[in-house]
């Protein structure tokens, strides 16, 4: 059956839209399960705990605890210097202040001032943009919310001449506004019960209460000087600050306090510590721990730290974003004419342009504190970060390359395998060039020496990441043949061979091209500690004579005999292992001579100034 008209288009009062579509103005009034910090009363610290409250609840609760705040702001308020707030497990809440509300009649809505305020909608002194307000309150509509989400919900105010109290009821349907009366007085006392089955609550729980309790905390320190005091059935507590510096040491189990760094300009007071990743904010006394006001601090931080990384460590990858989590941001601000994101107040929106109707007064974030950020230990979080990341990026590509290895070789035809099945009897020789492994396959022993033939000389891999090693054609063929990995733990179990012989030139770049294999080698210590990496040393002179022949591995060594070699003997210079004949090339391999190396502490620093990029060490070695 269609809708009449008059079922279809309804008009709602003020009071019924709020009552029927909370979410529009409290927030959500289901419990949602949120981290937050609260304060350890045996600690003395503020912890972070997972708590489950209601939104919307907190939110009416903490609309009373912000007018008194925003009252103690202003500069004509009567004398307000201490906010209590009493919160019962019975569901009975009273809010007092010292302060004071004039108890006139607002001529033009015809109920004295308290009742205006308190008991309708859209109703606030803070509608004049043109003024500078530095006050929560933005919408007038705060108190009005509390009492239409109360079954009893009663204000008594005095002004130093007068005093009243107004009391309404049943989710301020009814009113009593009760007839003033002399008083040298000045307070404003909120009391209420919530209408809790508006919440799908029951009351005020523990996790709620702990909330408050932090809440109280929080505007003694966002206004520095007044006196809050919190009563509940188990405690009472009084706080108040002379700094914002008080604050910070409540947090002092996540935060290193001698690391923190000051930031002050002309509308707030902010900190910044390494480390930890917590923002806690507070906008013109209240909690306000999201928005602009962190966020442009933050966005200047991430573009120096991140600048100053490209710059001075090379780190062309490098985004502010990779520097968020770094650190953490503790700020108090003054906002004027604050707007935010929604009624709840969570997050502020106000460009920082707009921060303050004050020409004079602006949120400057000044070289010489971005210069300060740079000299700090968020610097070193940063490069910490960074080396994890592309270690962890390594990692991977290094699973694909190890995996792409055992495929396969990158130049197959430089590879000569042997034919035995036992690893430990196989030995691969390693050649420096084409012309150096000519004589290989005729001189061999086919069933134990294997042949891997270099092209042009390996890379110095010192400062190589795993990554750029395996991009190496030669490393990669080698680590291929060998059996070796990168990324875990080596198992000598795994190698493909029992020895692995350099076969060098025996002359200058002969001797360099084996310290380049040699440092290749060290990713896999073991293989040269258990001299398994060895290399094969060739005669430079070989003198013959008929059948006789000697063999020279050193000008020095032929010196002491060439007075005994002039009659008869026929000299000859080796160049290389590509001057051998069959022969020679034949009794180098099937008698071989070993050079071994030894692998410590000494041998690892020589690599260092050998290899390193320090160029004054070599030029002091090669000195001696």
């Amino acid at each position: 059956m269609a809708k009449k008209i008059e079922e279809k288009y309804q008009e709602l009062s003020e009071v019924q839209h709020v009552l029927l579509r909370p979410g529009m103005w409290v927030g959500s009034t289901k419990e949602e399960e949120k981290d937050m910090f609260i304060y350890n009363i045996k600690t003395g610290k503020m912890e972070q705990q997972t708590l489950n409250y209601v939104p919307a609840m907190l939110k009416v609760v903490d609309e009373i605890i912000s007018n008194s705040c925003d009252e103690y702001r202003r500069k004509d308020n009567l004398g307000l210097t201490e906010i209590e707030i009493d919160i019962r497990k019975t569901g009975k809440c009273t809010i007092y202040d010292n302060g004071g509300i004039p108890v006139v009649k607002h001529k033009t809505a015809g109920c004295y001032v308290p009742t205006f305020i308190f008991g309708r909608l859209r109703t606030s002194s803070n509608y004049d943009d043109s003024e500078d307000r530095i006050g929560v309150g933005t919408n007038g509509v705060g108190s009005s919310i509390c009492n239409i989400f109360s079954k009893q919900f009663k204000v008594t105010t005095c002004d130093k001449k007068n005093k009243i109290a107004v009391e309404w009821t049943n989710n301020m349907e009814k009113c009593n506004e009760g007839t003033p009366e002399k008083s040298k007085y000045h307070y404003t006392k909120t009391e209420f019960e919530l209408d809790f089955a508006r919440f799908n609550s029951i009351g005020y729980t523990k996790d709620f209460i702990n909330i408050i309790h932090k809440r109280c905390i929080d505007a003694a320190v966002a206004n520095l000087g007044l006196t809050v005091r919190f009563i509940t059935d188990d405690f009472t507590e009084e706080w108040k600050f002379k700094s914002f510096d008080e604050y910070l040491d409540l947090y002092s189990v996540d935060l290193n306090l001698k690391d923190k760094i000051a930031f002050k300009n002309d509308l707030c007071e902010a900190y910044i510590f390494p480390d930890s990743s917590i923002d806690i904010g507070f906008v013109n006394g209240a909690e306000c721990s999201r928005g602009t006001h962190i966020r442009v601090l933050r966005t200047a931080i991430n573009a120096a730290v991140s600048d100053f990384l490209v710059k001075k460590d090379k780190l062309k990858d490098m985004s502010p974003r990779s520097v968020e989590n770094k650190y953490s941001v503790f700020m108090n601000i003054n906002v004027s004419n604050p707007a935010y994101s929604s009624q709840t107040k969570e997050e502020l929106t106000t460009p920082i342009e707009n921060f303050s109707k004050d020409e004079n007064k602006t949120f400057e974030i000044s070289d010489k504190f971005l210069n300060t950020i740079t000299k700090s230990e968020i610097v070193n979080l940063v490069r910490d970060w960074y080396k994890k990341k592309v270690a962890a990026e390594d990692e991977k590509t290094l699973r694909k390359l190890n995996k792409e290895a055992s495929k396969g070789l990158k130049r197959s035809d430089k590879y000569v395998p042997a034919n035995s099945k036992k690893k430990a009897e196989r030995e691969l020789w390693i050649y420096e060039g084409d012309s150096a492994a000519r004589g290989f396959r005729a001189a061999r022993n086919p069933l134990t020496q294997a042949a891997y033939t270099m092209r042009g000389v390996p890379p110095n891999c010192l400062d190589m990441t795993a990554v750029q090693i395996m991009k190496n054609d030669v490393f990669n063929d080698l680590v291929t043949i060998l059996g070796l990995k990168f990324g875990k733990e080596f198992d000598i179990k795994d190698l493909n061979f029992g020895k692995i012989v350099i076969s060098t030139d025996a002359d200058v770049d002969g001797d360099k091209i084996a310290a380049l294999l040699l440092l290749f080698f060290r990713n896999w210590p073991e293989l040269i500690k258990k001299h398994i990496v060895c290399r094969s040393i060739s005669p430079i002179i070989i003198a013959k004579k008929g059948k006789e022949r000697k063999k020279y591995y050193s000008i020095p060594e032929f010196k002491t005999d060439e007075k005994k070699l002039k009659s008869g003997w026929m000299i000859k210079y080796a160049k290389g292992l590509s001057g051998l004949d069959a022969v020679e090339t034949k009794e180098m391999m099937r008698e071989p001579i070993y050079l071994y190396f030894d692998y410590d502490e000494k041998a690892d620093n020589m690599f260092n100034r050998w290899f390193g990029k320090d160029s004054e060490q070599r030029k002091q070695l090669m000195e001696i």
